[in-house]
């Protein structure tokens, strides 16, 4: 059969139905076909990373304001008495300073008789414990007796740093301060003992020694409570 117009008429038809039958099946293909894989997050949008404990630290309530009294010729929000602090009594509180060697019951108050037999509980401190709590005791470092100085309770005061500790213990629980920092204020400057926003302990002195016409404050943060142990190793 030559090449009559007939041949060439079946020829393109059946080319036609090829090209169909492809095309019909081109989207079917289509779909088994790999895509790209895709993500949830957004570039612009970050995800959120983990905070350590030590960055997040929640502190909890501090006294509940069960007041004693205020003063109102002090800073309402800073000093005040609780019915907690009214109802210590000497002794209630024992004071471990490691590096100092120095262990000795706290006396309620700062009065001459109190700080003449130990350290010396502030009137308008708080009790320890959790919270906005700042335990503020006082003490002499020095003795002077016909002209001559000699060591006392907070005589090395100057010394603790870095790594020291600092107990309160309450024959219930044991509170263990890490030391933060030492500063020196003058006498009549009594901001160290106010509320911190924080669970702490500072201790004050007299400074220089011989002198005294300057406070030396060490401030150290709660850094855990144990139950009470006569067993208990202060280092």
């Amino acid at each position: 059969m030559g090449d009559t117009p007939m041949k060439r008429f079946f020829l393109c038809i059946i080319a036609i139905l090829l090209l169909s039958a492809t095309l019909l099946l081109l989207p079917q293909n289509a779909k088994n076909t790999p895509q790209e894989a895709t993500t949830d997050y957004v570039a612009a949008t970050p995800k959120p990373t983990s905070t350590s404990s030590k960055d997040t630290v929640t502190q909890k309530p501090g006294p509940t304001l069960d007041l004693y009294s205020r003063d109102k010729d002090l800073p309402y929000d800073k000093l005040f008495i609780t019915k907690e602090r009214q109802h210590n009594k000497s002794g209630d509180l024992t004071l471990h300073i490691p590096k100092l060697a120095l262990t000795e019951p706290v006396q309620d108050g700062t009065e001459k008789a109190a700080l003449n037999k130990g350290p010396g509980l502030y009137e308008y401190s708080q009790l320890p414990g959790e919270g906005d709590r700042n335990v503020s005791i006082a003490a002499h470092r020095n003795k002077s007796r016909n002209g001559v100085i000699s060591e006392w309770f907070f005589y090395y005061i100057d010394t603790l740093c870095e790594g020291d500790y600092i107990y309160l213990s309450d024959k219930k629980q044991i509170y263990r301060y890490k030391y933060d920092k030492t500063t020196v204020v003058e006498e009549t400057d009594w901001s160290p003992i106010y509320s911190q926003g924080v669970s702490c302990i500072t201790l004050t002195s007299c400074e220089p020694i011989g002198v005294a016409d300057h406070r030396i404050v060490v401030r150290a943060i709660l850094d855990s409570i144990d139950k009470y142990s006569k067993d208990y190793i202060y280092e």
